[in-house]
């Protein structure tokens, strides 16, 4: 071939980072701008393309559809950088939608009328962490988030189940197809890395790589029954009533039968390195990792057919590519050529021209030029803080930020600007000031810590519900949400008694549905408290006098932060939808504004203000017509957000805590 094959194995001391391996696996391959006849041999082929689809960006995962496709776009470089998704419509070869996502998409998956997502966050280094996110096929919007801790990848549909294969450290997840909610509690797997995924003949299977192993997993039961086949096996499929994988480090494909797992006639050797596996027209095809080819097998013969057909040039640098099956064809990208390339699993005559696609349709809000509503004042360096850590805090005379990813907690004086004490702590939450005390929330323990703001001693340590998140003060209580570890654990809210450091009452917030957002935030205004409940898409209002409960229903996960005057609550998408939320307290009316993965939010200065993560923007948004009226671009990625000394405090993850005063 036209490139040497990569190394065979070196487990010990390389990380081969798979985020995609089934119908939709970004694997490291190579790739040229066209597919141009000069470069073909008597070894390949390019008869069998169909179309090709010049894309802007380095199109990684990949999800077809009769008239439209979407692809996410990939950035080798570690961390993960933000990445859009982008709806591809086939007729007019234009896109015509792009979604922020926070991240970087390593797996697509089209199944009904809806995209499934594995998204890798924003700051990432390949082990998570990461989400399965749900959108509408057709236009894109999120229905529905889910986070996870680990690093998520393909992702298959049974009927109402969604599996989703956490790769490292390797664990089988089970979802409600329709709303993401756990159906089970994540089946361990053995040790290692589980990169290939597939459903059928009876049995879910899994590939265990670094084990050289190959998983049975009964659905009913969650029984696993591993049969060894050595090698590097990532790629899997099942087709004619057969599973099939691929074994990178023999450039093989083995069928197996799926009762007594033994091997159905020799390993059919391919060539070097093949990892994705998709089936479409009764052909298996198999990608290869570093040359830009797939090759067909006869699932009914067990034979290759034809030669290596070519849909991106070969190239010793890494890049990614995916396949995707609809019909009779698949659909391959390239990040290295630019290319989306259909192939049909009947050869046919020479290669359709490549198409350029256009952008001209893409619809993006049209907003602004905004005036600037306010200023930077002061920039305060501090470490960096990853997405979905941390939080900050105004009170006895400081700033306080929390930065779990150094154990610190920092104290900031607000007269020098800069930050005059950090304070060793635990793997805390989040923090909140007040009643003479910092309250800092312990989901590792489920217990909540009281500080003292002067000598930095913990005074109390006080039990909570489970993996407790927000938390906020009033005069006579302490309010702290607690999101459950796993079902069947009950979200709740536990109401501490800061006279007797004892919880005084916990008042559930749903059924064990709704349980295990990984982020609930809560607050105190407008002489009530306030909590989102992500999983229900709900935010709740208790009345501190009696504890009783009203919920507010949303058509989106509310899974950043929120705040609330006399008249209505505001509250975030996050990572989970580009969606600042008003509801009208007295209506229970929603109204929604665009925002790309807002986060932090305060009401103050007689308006809203919002941080977009993937945007670097502070947004000012008019309380009476819900619009945005000012921008102040301050780049990096803001997360939180506080008010206090006349001025916005800004908790950016890059490494800055910016003081920000507002000019109109």
């Amino acid at each position: 071939m036209d490139a040497p094959p990569p190394p065979a194995r070196d487990l010990g001391r390389r990380r081969f980072r798979i985020a995609v391996i089934a119908a939709s696996g970004l694997v490291a391959i190579a790739g040229s701008a066209l597919l141009a006849a000069r470069h073909s041999s008597a070894s390949v082929t390019t008869r069998g393309v169909t179309a090709t689809k010049i894309v802007p960006g380095h199109p990684g995962s990949l999800a077809a559809g009769e008239e439209a496709l979407w692809f996410g776009l990939v950035d080798p470089k570690k961390p993960v950088h933000k990445q859009p998704i982008y709806r591809l419509a086939l007729a007019t070869d234009s896109l015509t939608r792009s979604v922020d996502i926070g991240g970087q998409a390593s797996y697509l998956l089209h199944a009904g009328g809806t995209l499934y997502a594995s998204v890798e966050h924003d700051g990432g280094d390949g082990s998570g962490p990461s989400r399965i996110d749900a959108f509408d096929w057709r236009t894109g919007d999120l229905k529905f988030s889910r986070p996870y801790t680990g690093l998520l990848g393909p992702v298959v549909r049974d009927g109402k189940t969604l599996l989703v294969l956490q790769t490292q450290p390797g664990a089988l997840i089970r979802l409600d197809a329709g709303t993401l909610l756990p159906t089970a509690a994540p089946l361990e797997l053995p040790p290692g890395r589980s990169l290939g995924l597939a459903i059928g003949a009876g049995s879910i299977w899994v590939t265990s790589a670094d084990a050289g192993e190959v998983l049975r997993i009964d659905p009913a039961t969650g029984k696993i029954t591993p049969v060894r086949v050595g090698g590097f096996p990532i790629g899997i499929a099942v087709a004619g009533g057969d599973v099939w994988f691929a074994d990178r480090e023999r450039g093989s494909v083995t069928r197996i039968d799926p009762r007594t797992l033994r091997p159905l006639g020799d390993p059919i050797q391919v060539g070097s390195a093949p990892s994705s596996l998709v089936v479409a027209g009764g052909y298996l095809f198999v990608g290869r990792a570093g040359f830009g080819t797939v090759t067909r097998i006869d699932v009914r013969s067990g034979r290759k057919v034809g030669i290596p057909i070519r849909f991106a040039q070969p190239t010793k640098s890494s890049s990614a590519f995916a396949l995707a099956p609809f019909g009779t064809s698949i659909w391959a990208s390239s990040s290295a050529s630019n290319t989306l390339t259909r192939i049909s699993s009947r050869t046919g005559g020479a290669p359709a021209p490549a198409a350029t696609v256009s952008k001209a349709l893409l619809q993006i809000p049209a907003q602004g030029p905004f005036p600037r509503g306010a200023k930077v004042t002061a920039t305060i360096s501090v470490p960096p803080l990853p997405p979905g850590n941390g939080g900050m805090a105004i009170g006895e005379g400081a700033v306080w930020a929390l930065n779990p990813s150094i154990a610190r907690l920092l104290r900031i004086d607000p007269k020098t600007n800069s930050v005059v004490k950090q304070i060793p702590v635990g793997a805390y939450g989040d923090v909140a000031v007040g009643d003479g005390s910092i309250w800092l929330t312990n989901p590792g323990a489920n217990t909540v810590d009281r500080m003292d703001p002067k000598t930095s001693h913990v005074r109390a340590t006080i039990p909570v519900g489970k993996n407790p998140l927000g938390i906020a003060v009033t005069p006579r209580a302490v309010w702290v949400a607690n999101d459950g570890l796993a079902t069947p654990d009950i979200p709740s809210v536990s109401r501490i008694d800061p006279a007797s450091n004892k919880v005084v009452a916990t008042i559930p917030l749903g059924p064990t549905s709704v349980c295990c957002a990984l982020h609930m935030g809560v607050i105190a205004a407008g002489g009530v408290v306030w909590v989102v409940v992500p999983q229900a898409n709900s935010v709740v209002r208790i009345d501190p006098e009696t504890n009783e409960k009203t919920v507010f229903k949303l058509d989106f996960p509310p899974c950043a932060y929120l705040d609330a005057d006399e008249s209505s609550v505001w509250s975030t998408g996050g990572a989970c939808a580009d969606v600042v939320g008003r509801i009208d307290v007295r209506t229970h009316g929603l109204t929604k504004l665009v925002e790309p993965h807002p986060i932090g939010l305060k009401i103050a200065f007689g308006h809203v203000w919002v941080v977009s993560l993937a945007a670097g923007n502070i947004d000012q948004i008019d309380l009476r017509t819900n619009q945005v009226v000012a921008r102040l671009p301050i780049g990096g990625h803001p997360i939180h957000l506080a008010v206090g000394f006349d001025s916005l405090w800004v908790f950016d993850g890059d490494g800055r805590i910016l003081r920000v005063q507002p000019t109109r």
